[in-house]
């Protein structure tokens, strides 16, 4: 899932900037969501810590707390992968701005094709996740792109597949084991019916037959038909 993060103090230029990002993605079948925010606050802060999404983050460049630059600062602390927009009636402080060498991706003037340019700016966000390690597949015409950093694990459900993420599930329509030929090596059988993101592993009790991830979630999906090649893993 994507995650727009919009911080913009005027609500009337907030609001148009969330009606082109959802004209927009209307269109791309991606999921995804809009998180606003009218300033630098520890909701935004929190927002930035949290790596449950890919981040597109699109920042005024006057706050009344903040600059953008703050903003991207903290971002930039343990997130370099994430695409910074920054939107501003002085274009003139574009040139400082990419001297913070802080990966900005583009400097987009309010009062000059903004819709354009930032409709420009999107596309090439898009093309930037599309190379991510993410798993792809398309359910009842949603386009979902999952990273695979973020599956927990996946679990058979009737005659579909649950795909057990941080913060929500999917489903898709195909066996449990056409499903694990498309994943990458860190995903094991744990018990019949089950594959799990070992990369997300953080204890496992052979005794109890229990799995703790490293979000705290703790789940009975471990049989020892699997130990040999589990503790190989883990051993390599």
């Amino acid at each position: 899932m994507i995650n727009f993060v919009i911080v913009e103090d005027n609500n009337h230029y907030r609001k148009r900037v969330v009606d082109i990002i959802i004209t927009y993605m209307m269109g791309n079948k991606v999921e995804f969501k809009i998180s606003e925010f009218d300033d630098y606050n520890q909701k935004l802060s929190r927002c930035i810590q949290d790596k449950k999404y890919n981040n597109i983050y699109i920042l005024d460049f006057e706050l009344p707390n903040a600059t953008a630059i703050d903003i991207a600062r903290e971002i930039r602390e343990d997130d370099w992968e994430s695409p910074i927009i920054i939107l501003t009636a002085y274009t003139s402080l574009a040139l400082d701005s990419f001297k913070q060498r802080l990966q900005l991706l583009d400097f987009i003037g309010k009062q000059i094709d903004a819709e354009k340019n930032l409709i420009e700016n999107l596309n090439i966000c898009l093309k930037m996740f599309s190379k991510e390690e993410v798993y792809r597949y398309t359910y009842y015409n949603i386009e979902h792109s999952i990273p695979y950093k973020s599956i927990l694990y996946l679990i058979r459900d009737g005659r579909r597949i649950e795909i057990k993420t941080i913060d929500k599930s999917y489903y898709q329509n195909i066996s449990i084991n056409n499903i694990k030929k498309l994943l990458p090596k860190d995903f094991l059988y744990t018990t019949k019916g089950v594959i799990v993101n070992m990369k997300r592993v953080k204890e496992i009790n052979w005794k109890n037959q229990t799995i703790t991830f490293d979000n705290g979630l703790q789940k009975g999906i471990l049989s020892r038909s699997h130990k040999k090649e589990i503790e190989k893993y883990f051993a390599e």
